[in-house]
Formats: C-alpha cells, sequence, structure tokens
C-alpha cells in the first residue's frame, strides 16, 4: 500500500476538507482570484472534484470558506488588542486587519476580490451579509465605549457608526485589491474613516483630538 493511499484512508472527512481549503488558499495566494478551478484545486489536493464538491461545495462555497477565513484570522489578531482607550482601539483595529492583509497580500486581495465577486453578482448575500457584520460589530464596540465613557454624544447609534467605519474600510480594501493604492494609502483612508466618522458624534473636547489625527493625515 502506498504511503499515499495510507494518508487517505487516516484522514478524517474534516482533515480532507482543512487540506483542500489550505490548498486552494495557497492557490489563491500565488495565482489570485482567477487562478483558482476546481480541477486545478483537486489536483494540488490530491482528491477528485466530486470530493471537492461532497466536502465543501462548489467554487463560490469555497470562496465563501476562504473569505470567512480572513475575517476570523483579523479576529483573531484583534483579540490580542490591549488598548483600553476606544479611539486607541479604534485604531489599532485598522493597524492589526491592514497589517494581516500586509503579511500575506497574494490572498488577501484574491480573497477581496472573491467577496466583491460574490456581492456584485448576489451570490450567497446571506452569508456575506453575516461577514460584513461581523466586521462592523469590531468598531461598533469601540463607539460603544467612548459613548459611554462621555467621549461620544450618543447621538449617533454607535452601531450606524460602525457600519459606516466598515464600509469606509471595504471601499479602500477594494481600491488596494485591485492595485490602485498601495496598503499605507490603504491603511490611511481606513483610519481617516475611523476620525471622520467618530468626529460625527464627537463631545467637544474629543472632536478636537480627533480632527487633529484628521488634519494631520490630510496635509
Amino acid at each position: 500500500m502506498s504511503t499515499l493511499t495510507e494518508m487517505r484512508q487516516s484522514e478524517t472527512k474534516a482533515d480532507r476538507r482543512a487540506r483542500i481549503l489550505s490548498t486552494a488558499q495557497a492557490l489563491m495566494s500565488k495565482n489570485g482570484f482567477g487562478g483558482l478551478s476546481l480541477r486545478k484545486l483537486a489536483s494540488a489536493s490530491n482528491v477528485t472534484v466530486p470530493t471537492i464538491y461532497n466536502l465543501i461545495g462548489g467554487k463560490d462555497e469555497i470562496l465563501l470558506e476562504l473569505s470567512a477565513k480572513m475575517i476570523e484570522v483579523i479576529e483573531d489578531a484583534l483579540t490580542r488588542i490591549n488598548e483600553e482607550h476606544p479611539l486607541e482601539k479604534a485604531e489599532e483595529i485598522v493597524f492589526v486587519a491592514t497589517g494581516c492583509v500586509e503579511s500575506d497580500p497574494g490572498f488577501h486581495r484574491a480573497a477581496l476580490l472573491a467577496m466583491d465577486h460574490m456581492q456584485r453578482h448576489g451570490l450567497a448575500q446571506g452569508e456575506m451579509n453575516k461577514l460584513g457584520r461581523r466586521a462592523a460589530t469590531m468598531q461598533e464596540k469601540a463607539a460603544a465605549s467612548a459613548q459611554k465613557l462621555g467621549l461620544m454624544e450618543g447621538k449617533i447609534p454607535a452601531k450606524i457608526i460602525g457600519e459606516q467605519i466598515f464600509r469606509n474600510y471595504q471601499s479602500a480594501s477594494r481600491e488596494w485589491a485591485c492595485r490602485r493604492i498601495g496598503v499605507k494609502e490603504f491603511r490611511r483612508i481606513a483610519l481617516l474613516g475611523v476620525y471622520l466618522n467618530l468626529a460625527a458624534d464627537a463631545a467637544p473636547l474629543f472632536k478636537k483630538v480627533l480632527l487633529k489625527k484628521i488634519k494631520i493625515l490630510t496635509e
């Protein structure tokens, strides 16, 4: 019995599924969004195309899984943020998120383009909305904390502020994914989104701090 055959027999379905997704991530990191096909993935994963369908689904399901993984990687990194001040936490969310993108630009660029493709074509829209909501919640919590501390007036719901910050981040991420801007500009635009949206509800003293930061980024 060959080593490959023994490996396949000892693997659980979960193991094969994880290996297929890991291989898909590697292919996207190397070849981009358009470089992922089920035939190439099956060959590189040492499985058949029907096995991929049985364990995960078609290309859309694979892209959705990888998009979710991208957000989970960022979320996991965010759990290690120690900053207690709401503004520092909101800034660190951007630094950590763009840092993750910078660490594996090939995969993240492909995953972002995959998400954009699915959204534009109305594919798995419910799941895509859930992914977006999870990302927006990160900034919503920072805004809610600022309101609780009196740094912000609470006239705009923290949920709305979080959603708008995320939409600004998402727009910048698309520009980066399409190679229109570099990661430094991506980070600058994302930070501007944080400051501008927090400033819309900020108390006077906190607004001065935010306006100073906005000035630095726009000079």
